[in-house]
């Protein structure tokens, strides 16, 4: 019971499998040595509390960067420090959301956006077992977090698309996760959207819950099933780009491998995740299906990102700074 307290008010900011290895990068000038530096140099990586961080700490553990490469770990927890980091061109990497990269590319950072690691990992739920269509939800109240960000505005895509309105034919209820987890575990919550690991630590205080759409799913359904929803990725400023191209290439390399391992080996990771984040490793063993981590360089992930971009400009254009990003936000 102490575990799934701890678990539910876990902090989550949410608001990939392609294999490039160092010298199969298709977008490059000219093609970069990934070798480990031979001088000493200290970078900052920087992340939630979230999926995306969690190939980090294996790097860190195994010093994957190289004996010379001296991290500076920095866990950001909310918008006003991730924008503090990412406006500083003192960093090396940095994780978060990809509606948040686009909307700094477009507000003038000089960032680029190295991979996608995140997919998806958004679900609706419900204890009631009449509900299977999107239709079934008309004249219900439906939890959802996050307003205004991704989660939000995906899920009025998808009543839209089944001809519901949300505030008319759905009464949309706006909390934070963890509260949204805690009101459908002990039964306030009929109907909820939520994200990774919180529907796993719903579904674990409560037998009769069950995912109803997955929206990776949902969305390819809509938008064509070569179609997946980018959620988190990898940014580095160009600065740092520019002045250590090996790194950056050795990081991708390295990144992808680390997700690999995340991947394959759920019980020694979610020990890396209570170890460094301070998350329930039971909670992240469990949920590490569906937590959507897979790598794709971003440059191989932009028929992903335009099409994800394309839906929150026309809900919601400030989601993304106002326009789409242009070829130079691609690594």
């Amino acid at each position: 019971m102490m575990k799934q307290k701890i678990a539910l008010i876990l902090i989550v900011v949410l608001s990939i499998t392609m294999f490039f290895g160092c010298n199969q990068s298709q977008n490059k000038e000219a093609e970069v040595s990934c070798e480990m530096p031979k001088e000493e140099i200290k970078i900052v990586i920087s992340g939630p509390k979230a999926p995306p961080t969690f190939p980090l700490l294996r790097m860190i553990e195994t010093k994957a960067l190289g004996e010379n490469v001296k991290i500076d770990f920095k866990i950001w927890n909310g918008v006003e420090e991730l924008l503090a980091i990412a406006t500083n061109s003192e960093y090396g990497f940095l994780a978060m959301p990809v509606n948040t990269s686009a909307k700094l590319y477009n507000k003038g950072v000089d960032i680029k956006l190295t991979n996608v690691n995140t997919w998806g990992v958004m679900y609706l739920s419900t204890t009631d077992s009449k509900c299977n269509r999107w239709e079934d939800l008309k004249g219900k109240k439906l939890y959802v977090p996050f307003k205004s960000a991704p989660p939000d505005i995906i899920t009025q895509y998808f009543l839209k698309e089944y001809g519901l309105e949300a505030g008319k034919d759905v009464e949309i209820i706006y909390s934070t996760p963890s509260e949204i987890a805690q009101m459908v575990k002990v039964g306030e919550a009929e109907y909820a959207m939520n994200i990774e690991p919180f529907i796993t630590a719903s579904k674990m205080g409560n037998e009769n819950l069950r995912v109803v759409f997955d929206y990776m799913e949902e969305w390819k359904k809509i938008k064509g099933s070569e179609y997946d929803i980018p959620n988190a990725g990898i940014v580095t400023n160009n600065k740092f780009l520019k002045e250590h191209k090996e790194l950056v290439e050795l990081f991708e390399k390295e990144y992808e491998k680390a997700v690999i391992w995340t991947l394959e080996n759920p019980k020694e990771s979610s020990k890396l995740v209570e170890k460094y984040l301070g998350l329930n490793k039971d909670l992240i063993e469990k949920s590490m299906p569906t937590l959507g981590l897979k790598y794709k360089q971003s440059n191989n992930a932009k028929n992903d990102l335009e099409k994800y971009y394309e839906t929150l400009l026309n809900f919601k254009a400030d989601s993304i700074g106002g326009k789409t990003p242009d070829e130079n936000y691609y690594y």
